[in-house]
């Protein structure tokens, strides 16, 4: 499996991602657009001396609900920009993926078309090219375009597809609270074992950065997220069902995406791990078909099926609406 890189038609801020990439000249300044919303979202300036073809990578502070991460792009030196340049953008991108566990999801404009002159074709080819060759297997890259022309061209110019193509790795957001520690060991062992079968499982043990906003965090995991899996037990079920803490908050976020899901929807998986599957399970989830793990079973027999669930076997995924690879 290779880094998955595709095209999007609309604003990169659209939709949340790990790291979001925005381009500046060597000089440090931006277009009006990065302007306004550098102001939008207190993002500070760029360097004001970079080389072309280097990167500027911070925290992303106040603003998780959009991406963990913000980076400047030195894609422009005066009125033109370069290939290699682009390439190199690319492969520190992909670098960022390999020292970053916690960042998959790149997004990226079109760097270097507008005020360097590039053709749009280009950019792609170098930002692929760059990007797959130092990125996980599991990263993905996604190249927004603001204009319905230049999407359409791009899509219409793409090469004819040949022989296989490896399904990109899900990725599956883990929604638990526990208070001791074999809750803890279980819940990572879960993580630990869905990754090493080819899912991008994302774990607050794993992902959360010290300092970040929670609730933005947990927005932003769900909605990046192709699936949820919810462990409940005692401690989950009273925390969901009197809204208390994080719990309380997806909770809430949780129950407005099950309500805009059709009837037949398996994005949230649910496992309980009661012996009394009926005190584990909070009031808004009991009607979904759960997974029975009680403590007292260590045989985690109901892995192979979640696994199967998680990747949609045997159903093929269809592509998204919007957007396509590359």
């Amino acid at each position: 499996m290779e880094p998955t890189v595709r095209l999007r038609l609309g604003d990169l801020f659209d939709g949340p991602s790990d790291l979001i990439v925005l381009p500046c000249s060597t000089v440090g300044t931006i277009t009006g657009f990065v302007a306004r919303s550098l102001v939008h979202h207190s993002i500070p300036h760029p360097s004001e001396r970079m080389e072309l073809g280097t990167v500027e990578i911070m925290p992303f502070e106040g603003a998780d609900d959009i991406a963990q991460y913000v980076a400047f792009a030195a894609s422009v030196r005066g009125r033109y920009s370069t290939v290699p340049a682009i390439e190199s953008i690319g492969q520190k991108l992909g670098q960022f993926t390999r020292d970053h566990p916690s960042v998959r999801a790149v997004s990226a404009p079109l760097l270097g078309a507008g005020a360097g002159g590039l053709q749009s074709e280009k950019v792609v080819a170098a930002l692929k090219a760059g990007f797959c060759a130092t990125a996980t297997s599991d990263a993905s890259l996604t190249i927004h375009v603001l204009h319905r022309d230049v999407y359409d061209r791009l899509r219409n110019d793409r090469p004819t597809e040949t022989g296989t193509t490896a399904k990109e790795a899900p990725r599956v957001f883990i929604s638990h609270t526990s208070k001791s520690d074999e809750a803890i060991t279980w819940v990572k062992s879960l993580a630990v074992y869905l990754i090493d079968h080819g899912i991008q499982a994302r774990l607050d043990k794993f992902h959360l950065r010290h300092g970040m906003d929670l609730p933005q965090w947990m927005c932003n995991e769900l909605a990046l997220a192709k699936k949820v899996i919810v462990v409940c037990d005692e401690a989950y079920k009273q925390k969901a069902d009197g809204r208390l803490g994080g719990v309380g908050w997806e909770t809430m976020i949780i129950q407005g995406d099950i309500a805009s899901l059709p009837p037949e929807s398996t994005k949230y998986q649910i496992i309980v791990r009661t012996d009394d599957i009926s005190e584990g399970t909070p009031l808004y989830l009991k009607t979904r078909y759960a997974f029975h793990a009680p403590t007292t079973d260590t045989s985690q027999s109901f892995r192979q099926e979640l696994l199967n669930e998680l990747l949609d076997m045997p159903i093929d995924p269809t592509a998204e609406a919007g957007e396509f690879r590359v």
